[in-house]
């Protein structure tokens, strides 16, 4: 295993590695070190740093501290698609800094937000991301006594393959039932009885709806003990975890972040449950922007703003301060369990970000408030006229499913919906109440956008 450990004196406690209970500042101390080694990386192996360099007339010398990083222009998603799109020379795009011949792994974006980008790893590359998986999966409490069922529908994923090898790294038992139908999945849980199964907050509770329909039983029944969400917000929500704590009888509801442009897991919940902690230490560094104007901000408790990152080790497909896309807030930079590092809550996606008037409104957001009024659910989406129309002067609409065990009229839970999304976000919206049938969520993932 590739050695994270440069750092001394770190707290006792229960983590996978004890980088995760050192000082904030010995970390930072660490990546600083670790990124004037990277940037001579790219400056090296990647075509496409070298000549981006170039045009931002930025000598990669002079780049020795975390502050000069601040300096460096962002990578985007864009940027990567248009790199992988244009390149001939390059099986993976021309920030490919590693040969291909020497990957032992190729993964893919869902391609919810777009045509799919493909992340390559060598064997160094996949021995640092299952390093930083199994610290995700240890804080969110696997034991190797533990029985994973892993329910992400995709393999190629980054939610996918990488935990099945990281819950059989720790020892854990992997249940691999990614793919598999309903009723399937339903019967895998009865017989095997699972202490965790992990899936996205739209999957889990689909079951919900979905198991009375399948066989002769609610989700309660299944003897699961804990829930994973990961793949989209929503676990963040305290109404959508109470919901699945509720309806599946759980002790703990736990949420992943990850992406596979970086890592597959870059943060996740310890059974304290109050925002997922950092897991890249020693391996990515994480900013906290604004995201209109690119601003570092500080990782500090109550601070809010895109979260951007810069692998410091990574072979085959570095990026450079690459925009995630997710708006988060940091909630505590401490926590009993022992960690030290800033814990963080999606608060949604940039590139859902709509503007009412000269206000910026997240459908996360929306939909946080929504689901704290009697007889709405927490499944919701903004309804777009058309792909162009973000801005809007008028109010937002949305549809809102209810909740099928309210005797509230639409009306009334229009007129709450109206009344508290105004009184709390300062935004007007125009919702649609509807029953579930009525609408084609889909089973692993809701899109809280949607265009008609």
């Amino acid at each position: 295993m590739f050695n994270a450990h440069a750092v001394t004196r770190c707290t006792m406690a229960d983590v996978y590695d004890e980088i995760e209970t050192c000082s904030w500042d010995e970390v930072m101390s660490l990546h600083e070190e670790r990124l004037r080694e990277q940037i001579q990386y790219l400056a090296n192996e990647s075509a496409y740093y070298r000549r981006r360099f170039r045009e931002w007339d930025i000598d990669p010398d002079d780049i020795e501290t975390l502050s000069d990083l601040s300096n460096v222009p962002f990578t985007t998603k864009d940027d990567e698609r248009q790199s992988q799109a244009s390149s001939s020379e390059y099986l993976l795009g021309e920030h490919q800094a590693a040969p291909a011949e020497t990957f032992s792994l190729t993964l893919s974006s869902s391609g919810t937000t777009g045509k799919p980008t493909y992340f390559g790893f060598t064997p160094r590359d996949r021995e640092v991301i299952t390093e930083m998986v199994c610290r995700a999966s240890y804080a969110m409490g696997i034991r190797e006594e533990d029985t994973v069922l892993h329910a992400i529908g995709r393999a190629m994923v980054p939610g996918g393959l990488p935990y099945v090898e990281a819950y059989s790294e720790l020892g854990a038992n992997v249940v691999p039932a990614g793919g598999s139908g309903s009723e399937e999945l339903i019967e895998l849980l009865s017989d095997l009885q699972p202490e965790f199964v992990h899936s996205t907050p739209s999957h889990l509770r689909y079951l919900i709806e979905r198991t009375p329909e399948l066989a002769d039983c609610e989700v309660a029944d299944l003897g699961v003990e804990n829930l994973i969400g990961g793949g989209e917000p929503g676990i963040a929500n305290p109404e959508i975890r109470e919901q699945l704590r509720d309806a599946w009888e759980t002790d703990g509801v736990r949420e992943v972040m990850g992406l596979g442009d970086v890592s597959p897991a870059v943060a996740a919940e310890c059974p304290v449950e109050e925002g997922a902690h950092f897991i890249g230490q020693g391996y990515l560094h994480v900013e906290l922007v604004d995201p209109d104007s690119g601003e570092p901000k500080p990782l500090e408790s109550g601070a809010a703003g895109e979260l951007v990152y810069t692998p410091l080790v990574r072979e085959a497909t570095p990026l450079l301060r690459f925009r995630s896309g997710d708006f988060a807030r940091v909630v505590a930079v401490d926590c009993e369990c022992g960690r030290t590092s800033p814990k963080f809550q999606v608060v949604g996606r940039t590139d859902d970000m709509l503007i009412y008037k000269a206000k910026n409104v997240y459908p996360a957001a929306i939909r946080e408030v929504i689901a704290t009024v009697e007889g709405a659910s927490p499944r919701m989406n903004v309804v777009l006229p058309d792909a162009e129309t973000y801005h809007f002067e008028t109010p937002i609409p949305l549809r809102v499913i209810r909740d099928d065990d309210t005797t509230r009229s639409t009306e009334a839970i229009a007129e709450d919906i109206q009344e508290q999304v105004r009184d709390e976000l300062r935004v007007r919206v125009d919702p649609t109440i509807v029953s579930a049938e009525e609408v084609d969520f889909s089973e692993y993932k809701t899109d809280l956008v949607t265009v008609e």
